[in-house]
């Protein structure tokens, strides 16, 4: 979270064009909270390079593109982000990558639900997670 809220700060200064980009990505990751974000496990690429399999959330929709732009953006300004920490591994996002065990989140908004996942549940079970009604538009980036 560190990441983003230093990017939109320097934006805000910077009165950046892109700026309502970032505050959505940030409002996006704050809404799923810890518990909405994918573990990983750690692996051996090649057996050279250390990377992380992202856990599948089945009941998610996919936001590993908005991670990977946040993840992006730390790797282009390492002039402002300290190196403290665990350095920047590699993340392996594949339908052959583990199941996460956590559990759905309730209250969230439909549009951050996984639309198949959703259609495979029963009435109760839509029910049990209490859908938000309130509105989170999707954004859809280009990176330059």
């Amino acid at each position: 979270m560190t990441i983003l809220d230093h990017t939109v700060t320097l934006k805000t200064i910077d009165n950046d064009n892109n700026l309502p980009a970032w505050e959505w990505l940030q409002h996006l990751i704050l809404t799923l909270d810890e518990h909405g974000m994918s573990s990983e496990e750690s692996d051996m690429e090649n057996e050279v390079e250390s990377v992380l399999r992202v856990k599948n959330m089945t009941w998610r929709r996919c936001v590993s593109t908005e991670l990977d732009i946040v993840d992006f953006q730390q790797a282009l300004d390492t002039d402002i982000f300290t190196p403290l920490g665990s350095k920047p591994v590699k993340r392996i996002c594949a339908s052959a990558n583990l199941p996460s065990c956590r559990d759905a989140l309730e209250g969230l908004s439909l549009a951050l639900y996984d639309s198949v996942w959703l259609d495979g549940l029963t009435q109760r079970q839509t029910d049990c997670l209490a859908i938000s009604h309130g509105d989170f538009p999707w954004m859809k980036f280009a990176v330059a």
